[in-house]
Formats: C-alpha cells, sequence, structure tokens
C-alpha cells in the first residue's frame, strides 16, 4: 500500500503497519486529524448537555473522576459521564464510534466490540483535576476469556501540559498487572478512583494532542494525567473501549457493564484491588 491509502478514509481510518508495531511495542500510539472540525461540532454539542450535569437519572455515573461521590456538582474538577450512549441511545453509532471501531478491529481482532464510552471534561483552573496513575485492568474483573482491549480518546480540544493531557510510561505494559489501591477511603464505595504509584526509575512521557486527535492505548500500560492550570481552557476527552465479543459477554453475564451504578461482587470477581 501507499502512504496516502493510510489514515482517513471515510467512516474508516487505516492504521499503517508501521503503528501497529508501535502500538505493540509501546503499549499506545497517537493518531492525528482522525475527525474534521465540523464532525467534532455536532459531537460537542451532545458532550457538553451531559457535562452540564443536564442528563438525568445518571446516579454515580455523573461524578467527579478526581474526587468521592459525595461531592457536590459545582465542586466537580474532572466531570466525568458514564455510559453516554446508554443515557442518549441517539449518540449509538456516531462517526468517532466508527471511526474507533475500525481503529479497534485493526489493532486487537475483527471481532473488537465497544465495551464502554465515557465523556470526560477537566474544568479550567483545577489543578486537582488530576487521573491517577493507574492500569485500565485493575479496575476491571478478572476471569474474563482475555484482557485484550484497545481504548481510543478522542481530543474534543487541544490537550497539552497545561490543561493536563494523557500521559504514559511506554513499554509498560509488558511488566504485568500492578496492585491498585483505593485513592479514596477504603473501599470502592466511597471512591471509583485506584492508583499504582510510581516506581523509581519510571518516567512519564506527555502525550499532547491537537483537537480532533485520537490516541489509542491498552488494557496494561500506564497512564494518567495531570490536573488543569489553564485559567481559561478546558479539556475535554471522549472515550471509547474496546474488547472481544467473548470478553463483553462475559462481562455482561456476571452484572459488569462499566457503569459505576453496577453491583459487582469484588469479593468474587477481584481485579488488582489489594
Amino acid at each position: 500500500m501507499n502512504q496516502t491509502d493510510y489514515g482517513r478514509q471515510g467512516d474508516d481510518y487505516i492504521v499503517s503497519p508501521e503503528q501497529k508495531a508501535l502500538y505493540q511495542e509501546h503499549g499506545y500510539i497517537t493518531l492525528r486529524n482522525v475527525l474534521t472540525g465540523e464532525e467534532l461540532n455536532d459531537i460537542e454539542q451532545e458532550f457538553d448537555h451531559f457535562i452540564s450535569g443536564s442528563v438525568p437519572d445518571m446516579g454515580r455515573d455523573f461524578c467527579d473522576m478526581s474526587g468521592p461521590y459525595d461531592r457536590k456538582f459545582e465542586d466537580f474538577a474532572l466531570v466525568n459521564a458514564m455510559l453516554p450512549t446508554k443515557y442518549e441511545p441517539a449518540l449509538q453509532g456516531n462517526i468517532y464510534e466508527k471511526l474507533s471501531a475500525s481503529i479497534a478491529k485493526q489493532l486487537i481482532g475483527d471481532d473488537a466490540t465497544l465495551d464502554y464510552d465515557q465523556f470526560l471534561a477537566k474544568r479550567p483552573a483545577r489543578p486537582d483535576a488530576k487521573f491517577t496513575l493507574h492500569q485500565d485492568l485493575g479496575y476491571w474483573p478478572t476471569g474474563t476469556p482475555d484482557t485484550i482491549t484497545a481504548t481510543c480518546s478522542l481530543a474534543v480540544d487541544d490537550a497539552n501540559s497545561e490543561n493536563g493531557c494523557l500521559y504514559v510510561i511506554p513499554g509498560s505494559h509488558q511488566q504485568g498487572l500492578r496492585v491498585h489501591k483505593p485513592v479514596h477511603g477504603k473501599d470502592r464505595e466511597s471512591s471509583h478512583i485506584l492508583g499504582v504509584a510510581l516506581l523509581d526509575g519510571e518516567t512519564l512521557v506527555e502525550l499532547p494532542l491537537n483537537k480532533g486527535d485520537i490516541t489509542v492505548h491498552n488494557e496494561l500500560i500506564l497512564h494518567g494525567s495531570g490536573g488543569n492550570r489553564s485559567e481559561t481552557s478546558w479539556r475535554r476527552t471522549y472515550i471509547t473501549a474496546f474488547r472481544s465479543k467473548a470478553c463483553v459477554e462475559f462481562e455482561r453475564q456476571i452484572g459488569f457493564t462499566h457503569s459505576h451504578n453496577d453491583k459487582v461482587n469484588w469479593a468474587t470477581h477481584l481485579g488488582a484491588l489489594k
């Protein structure tokens, strides 16, 4: 294939062999100019409807991902809306969902299935809007047929050091799953947030993005993000995560949907929480 055969092709985004190799080696890749400004305008309207707290009956699916569940909305720093297509079915099949599905199928297999989606927004002037260093697999049940995952994160705004862009430890996915501990309180009932400590010798690499770019990372890469030090700029991110069909079916069988309202027996289906 010619170089022009890679990148955006209608509702698909064709990943190059070099990008696939980097994904395997480093645990993540960055893809540029995946969505147009016009396509982002349509997404932003729905995004802001959720992030403003205008969608009713979300329970814990609308929360602050940098604080405890009982934090009041006006005090949220990292505004989180889980499963937006569940609460607004008209969002299903949007252009970003199609493009990220195309990418995931090329990276993890043709049966890549949308497992969950998520809207995240860091308010301006909130240096506490941090996403603790973690591995995604640390949040999820064990015993699945496989763990392979491709999580796509769309930059709805430019993301940089000032407003808290994603950072990763390249290659850390090759070292296995670490023990994760609750950041607030003693268990996941008081806060959904889990984290791990940065070890000596580990270096964080920031992944700045332009609006419309995407990062893709796997289930074991260590990653997080800093707070938002910008006085005026939001940092908004639209996440879609894909796993194998068998994995998603297993999760649903045990009552796990990635909703913060799930009632899962963590004593039976324990992740890396200790």
